[in-house]
């Protein structure tokens, strides 16, 4: 199964886009991804975070090449702790991950290293640094550092291999409505200008710079003076209460075609039943 995931005006994981498929390979996520950017569009700035995969990397310079694509931290230290069986080197892994200046992460980087005794970490030097530190990013990833498959989906993926195709479409279709379901109904019982997640975080950083005013001075400057009011909109539109109500609001999965109008690829794979194998 192929997944593509967003995060919704809540910091809340939410699917724009599946597919179902027998092998995980190059030419399988380059389709995937093609048909992606046909619903999206070309005008709009994307960004990708991914578990580290050969066949991923590859789609998304043939399909995004402008694109920023970075490497789910959380993946990264899964392994980092299967790697020195160590939840100290994962912690320093952490504190290096969450370093926002490029001094901070050396230091950070040096004190995980002098950590770990051998080649135990020695895959993390072959992946970029830019791919995982926001210190390095190119260009802005939002703080996103992992992007989890919803359960019902998460379920599917590691059992699909024992239902019909017809039945797995129709699971994963009644997964999604619940999914976009609760959201239409939270949204519906929301009133604040901005989502709870955006005013939460608003709110925090609003009492660890208590004294400072910010002011916009055109484009993407701003000025930093004492006195700090809360300015609420200052807080990109998109994490208002009102977008999030109106994402929710309408029909947001659309029906599954009968059997008549599915669209039958040009190159067709003839698969066997078990027993003609």
């Amino acid at each position: 199964m192929y997944v593509a995931l967003a995060l919704d005006g809540n910091h809340e994981p939410l699917i724009i886009a599946f597919a179902l498929g027998s092998i995980d390979c190059d030419k399988a996520w380059i389709w995937f991804l093609r048909r992606l950017k046909e619903c999206l569009g070309d005008t709009i700035e994307v960004g990708f975070i991914s578990h580290m995969s050969d066949s991923i990397d590859y789609a998304i310079q043939r399909v995004y090449p402008d694109s920023y694509h970075g490497y789910c931290c959380k993946n990264i230290a899964d392994k980092v702790r299967a790697s020195t069986g160590s939840t100290v080197v994962e912690q320093l892994f952490w504190k290096t991950c969450k370093t926002y200046s490029v001094s901070e992460f050396y230091v950070c980087l040096n004190k995980l290293t002098n950590e770990v005794s051998g080649n135990d970490l020695h895959w993390l030097e072959n992946i970029a640094i830019a791919k995982w530190a926001p210190a390095f990013f190119p260009k802005v990833r939002f703080n996103v550092k992992d992007i989890s498959i919803p359960i019902g989906l998460n379920w599917l993926t590691k059992n699909s291999h024992e239902l019909p195709i017809t039945s797995i479409i129709e699971v994963v279709h009644q997964s999604i409505q619940t999914m976009y379901a609760y959201p239409a109904a939270f949204g519906e019982g929301t009133h604040g200008h901005l989502t709870p997640y955006a005013q939460h975080v608003l709110e925090r950083r609003m009492n660890q710079s208590n004294g400072y005013e910010v002011t916009h001075i055109g484009s993407d400057k701003f000025e930093v003076s004492l006195n700090l009011t809360i300015e609420t909109q200052l807080v990109n539109y998109k994490l208002t209460s009102a977008v999030y109500r109106n994402a929710f609001q309408a029909e947001a999965v659309n029906p599954i075609p009968i059997l008549l109008h599915w669209e039958i690829p040009v190159e067709n794979m003839v698969v066997l039943p078990p027993f003609a194998r």
